[in-house]
């Protein structure tokens, strides 16, 4: 089988066309998933810059362009632009050659695994670690010869690439194939995660939770349904998670209310789907492009897709706790909220950190008093709304942190 960037690949070639440009400050702004969606180069703000960079890897992918050659063009682009990176050219050269590559080969290789015939033909797959690295990882290691069926959850965090340089392979297996070679499909290991913090050196250090042997940021797989892996799950929390920490003096005065036409309230009895359509045309994702990515007031990318809502198993989860009606209020606290906090919650027993979106409404006829609340993280997302009373205490949960973004007050005059 020819190597990544050896031959044209189609599927792999259309992967890296999908993606949107994304300027980025550090590798930290877009996590997991989203890259599956983002052609991004930590630090590359210019879009121009971005856009020669993005002509260089997409000339790697389409026409083999070698490492070697690819240098020659980044130090071009650098020149040209005055751009200031961090790390070695030659470092930095290869980590932005190598990722690209690599998982642009893996998603076209899940693209073709997962094709229905493929996979009733060979629905096993089976994990092969690169016998070629002078230093193995030793849990890619422990995976080498793995095979499971390809929906087991496994694959949900372990198809490769898995980190860094990862150059790790799954191959589809039949059960005549696996026969002749002597194997067995067998289980999964236990997934154990580990807490670990990223970007030290930079701007905006963070904790992260990773299975052990995984990278951070590499959790996820290249080729699956963008959506998917790039949105943050519903989560079932009736309230927002609990705080870690010290909360922030609460005697600031809460958001102005913000007057809002009566049918940004839904009637509550609509379908699921209904209600789901209307969230997602907010932000112009329809059922042809399904999929989005959403920079807010502050420049931190959101993606925005039917995951928000559904459930592993397709289920929708809109109508739980009866908030439905609302959720054209939670599309409008994203895009133009009153306060962004970000600040440390509980997690079973780590912390994690959370951003939380304020906006607070009212009807013309002032018939309804609304604070809404979105948070979202690496775990997933809680839309939460108050009324009256109860909207102390909410603003108590979701004002502790940092805030780092507050609405001009002239603006809801």
């Amino acid at each position: 089988m020819a190597e990544y960037g050896s031959l044209p690949f189609a599927e792999a070639i259309d992967f890296f066309r999908s993606k949107v440009n994304l300027p980025t400050r550090t590798w930290l702004d877009i996590q997991k998933g989203m890259h599956a969606r983002a052609f991004v180069v930590a630090g590359a703000i210019q879009s121009r810059l971005l856009e020669d960079f993005r002509a260089a890897v997409d000339s790697a992918i389409a026409k083999g362009t070698t490492l070697r050659e690819f240098r020659q063009q980044f130090d071009r682009i650098v020149k040209r632009h005055g751009w200031s990176y961090n790390g070695g050219a030659g470092w930095r050269s290869r980590v932005i050659y190598d990722t690209n590559l690599r998982t642009a080969y893996q998603a076209g290789r899940y693209k073709q695994l997962t094709d229905p015939e493929a996979l009733k033909a060979r629905p096993y797959w089976r994990y092969k670690h690169d016998d070629l690295v002078k230093s193995p990882r030793k849990h890619h290691l422990a995976w080498h010869g793995l095979v499971l069926r390809h929906d087991d959850p496994f694959w949900d965090t372990h198809y490769p690439p898995n980190g860094w340089g990862c150059k790790c392979k799954v191959f589809a297996e039949s059960d005549r194939s696996l026969a002749r070679k002597g194997l067995k499909p067998g289980r999964a290991p236990a997934l154990e995660w580990e807490t670990r913090t990223v970007g030290i050196r930079g701007p905006s250090p963070r904790t992260v939770k990773t299975p052990k042997g995984i990278d951070p940021g590499w959790a996820y797989t290249p080729g699956r349904s963008r959506a998917e892996s790039a949105t943050p799950p519903a989560l079932d929390n009736p309230t927002l998670l609990p705080v870690a920490g010290k909360t922030i003096d609460q005697a600031k005065a809460p958001p102005r209310r913000r007057p809002v036409p009566a049918s940004r309230i839904l009637p509550g009895d609509l379908d699921e789907g209904e209600y789901m359509r209307r969230f997602l045309a907010e932000f112009g994702v329809d059922k042809n492009e399904r999929f989005t990515v959403f920079k807010d007031v502050t420049d931190t990318y959101l993606a925005i897709s039917e995951a928000l809502f559904r459930a592993r198993s397709g289920e929708l989860k809109l109508k739980k706790r009866g908030r439905q009606k609302f959720i054209l209020l939670i599309a409008d606290t994203i895009k133009d909220p009153a306060e962004i906090w970000e600040g440390w919650s509980e997690w079973g027993d780590r912390q994690v950190l959370r951003r939380r979106y304020l906006a607070r409404f009212a009807t013309p006829a002032k018939d309804i008093d609304i604070l809404t609340v979105f948070e979202t993280g690496a775990q997933g997302w809680i839309g939460v709304t108050a009324f009256g009373a109860d909207q102390k205490s909410l603003l108590q949960s979701a004002r502790h942190g940092k805030r780092i973004y507050q609405r001009d007050a002239r603006l809801d005059k």
